[in-house]
């Protein structure tokens, strides 16, 4: 097992079952697809970041983000660049517009990031099952749920190596030297996560899952907390969803069109 659950302190949501973490990223990704106005993503995107927090993996959020606004700012620099050729898109290149992409994938890595991070692949898989789910379906979302914290040890053993090599990563390299940081880093990244994602196929067919029903020795049962987290998973997409009307989304303008 990765060094990143087996050196990590069990957090409050370590506590929580997985059907009620299910809920709750089910519910916040699904309600930040048709959310438009900034009030209701405001909203979900702070709910979602001090359920994140409470995983207490504040390195983990922390590059997390750093990715997420590098990538807002290479999208406004490529925004405003069309925009000095193609001057017909300049309402493209308002804040607000290239915020709100920002706040909903945000908002969703927010609540599903803790889920991937505070469960185990059993639980999840005995959850799907239970669920009557056909295997092509359950086995492919378990593998990328346990695909995440796979992904970032790895990430953490090419900084190692790159460290050893003598190359740091810091703003300086990252924009004097682009293509050498891309062949220390990317390139590895690529084939680790290739033979990653193989080796937890051939672990689930040597576990023999698909061959049958999973064998629980305790069937897990919903705890108060874990009822009570899914009241509050309610609660807020329906508040985010009364906030969107009252702001006079384009979402329910398209439903009364």
């Amino acid at each position: 097992m990765p060094e990143l659950f087996t050196n990590a302190k069990l957090s409050i949501l370590h506590r929580f079952d997985v059907k009620s973490k299910m809920v709750f990223a089910l519910l916040c990704s699904l309600v930040a697809l048709f959310l438009t106005r900034p009030l209701p993503l405001l909203t979900l995107f702070v709910v979602t970041l001090v359920y994140a927090l409470c995983m207490r993996r504040y390195k983990v959020l922390l590059v997390s983000y750093l990715f997420f606004i590098g990538v807002m700012l290479l999208s406004v620099f490529c925004v405003s660049l069309l925009v000095s050729f193609y001057p017909q898109f300049k309402d493209s290149a308002r804040i607000d517009s290239l915020a709100m992409p920002f706040l909903r994938g945000a908002s969703v890595m927010n609540a599903v990031m803790p889920m991937a991070l505070t469960i185990r692949v059993q639980s999840l898989l005995t959850t799907l099952q239970n669920l009557h789910l056909p295997f092509v379906i359950y086995l492919p979302g378990a593998v990328m749920i346990r695909f995440v914290p796979s992904f970032i040890h790895d990430i953490k053993q090419v900084f190692e190596a790159m460290k050893i090599r003598g190359f740091e990563v810091n703003v300086k390299n990252v924009l004097t030297h682009p293509v050498l940081l891309t062949r220390l880093c990317f390139t590895p990244l690529v084939f680790m996560s290739l033979r990653t994602s193989e080796d937890l196929g051939i672990a689930a067919e040597l576990k023999g899952i698909g061959s049958g029903n999973l064998c629980t020795y305790k069937r897990m049962r919903l705890k108060k907390r874990d009822i009570a987290l899914i009241v509050f998973s309610v609660i807020l997409t329906g508040t985010c969803l009364v906030f969107e009307y009252i702001s006079g989304g384009s979402f329910y303008g398209s439903m009364h069109g």
